[in-house]
């Protein structure tokens, strides 16, 4: 993105405080995209609310008739502020134009809602199989691609969550074994397979945090032996977990900082919160 020149980076911010005054809430009665229609609040703005609150809300099934959400600034403006108010917690995100002139939001506390991934899910001794298009099968004795890593380790060895989300499935499932599927925002999930047993308490809908213990490595399902099988996918299709980009929790710059939250804590005010 081209860098945008200071003068503008402090008349967009002039803008934005401006029309912290007004503001739109979005009453939840049916689902998201409905009631934001009702409030006339456009699309990549209900587009912009599931991608960042994703990290924090299963929209499927956190959401409840009486939430709410409020949109400060202009209707149809790029939102300043985007506040989620539910039965048992409230979560803010302020808009934050950094020094290369990228839009993102951020909590009070100067980060990002999304946090960072950690590069693998367990200690492990080596990698037996990585990411490739061609791989023979040590099983089925032919060629096949091979949409994952797999790191071998002790039997027994805890197998942790890359980051924080919400557990899609964990049970057994054909040639994967007992396999446990991650969905971390709503871009991202991780899989993690032939296990010998899932963590206590694990169950689908279950939020866990980044390093937290989901299962023990094993070699269920289509296995020679113990080791985890690691997907992660982006928009469903299946990335390298050695070679790609991670989503790496940002900052507001320390020089900003204090501005950023006295403007974090006017909004907030005005608004009576």
């Amino acid at each position: 993105m081209r860098k945008l020149p200071p003068i503008l980076l402090f008349l967009l911010f002039l803008i934005s405080s401006a029309n912290a005054l007004e503001h739109t809430t979005i009453n939840i009665t049916r689902s998201l995209n409905y009631d934001a229609q009702k409030a006339h609040i456009n699309q990549k703005t209900v587009d912009n609310i599931l991608r960042i609150f994703s990290w924090r809300i299963d929209f499927n099934r956190d959401l409840k008739k009486g939430d709410k959400f409020i949109v400060v600034g202009n209707r149809g403006a790029t939102p300043s502020a985007i506040i989620y108010i539910g039965a048992k917690k409230r979560i803010a995100v302020f808009s934050y134009i950094d020094k290369r002139g990228r839009l993102g939001y951020y909590d009070n506390h100067g980060k990002t809602l999304y946090p960072s991934f950690a590069r693998s899910p367990l200690k492990y001794s080596r990698i037996s199989s990585e990411f490739t298009r061609k791989r023979f099968h040590p099983i089925l004795k032919t060629y096949l691609p091979h949409r994952a890593v797999d790191y071998v380790a002790n039997r027994g060895a805890p197998v942790y969550a890359v980051a924080n989300g919400i557990i899609k499935h964990n049970k057994r499932m054909g040639a994967l074994g007992k396999v446990v599927y991650i969905k971390h925002g709503s871009n991202y999930t991780t899989v993690y397979a032939h296990l010998s047993k899932f963590a206590r308490g694990l169950k689908p809908s279950s939020k866990v945090k980044k390093g937290q213990v989901i299962g023990f490595v094993g070699s269920t399902g289509r296995s020679t032996g113990p080791h985890l099988h690691y997907e992660l996918r982006y928009k469903g299709i299946r990335r390298n977990p050695l070679t790609y980009r991670l989503p790496k929790q940002k900052k507001v710059a320390s020089s900003d900082l204090k501005r950023f939250q006295n403007r974090a804590n006017s909004i907030l005010r005005n608004l009576k919160m």
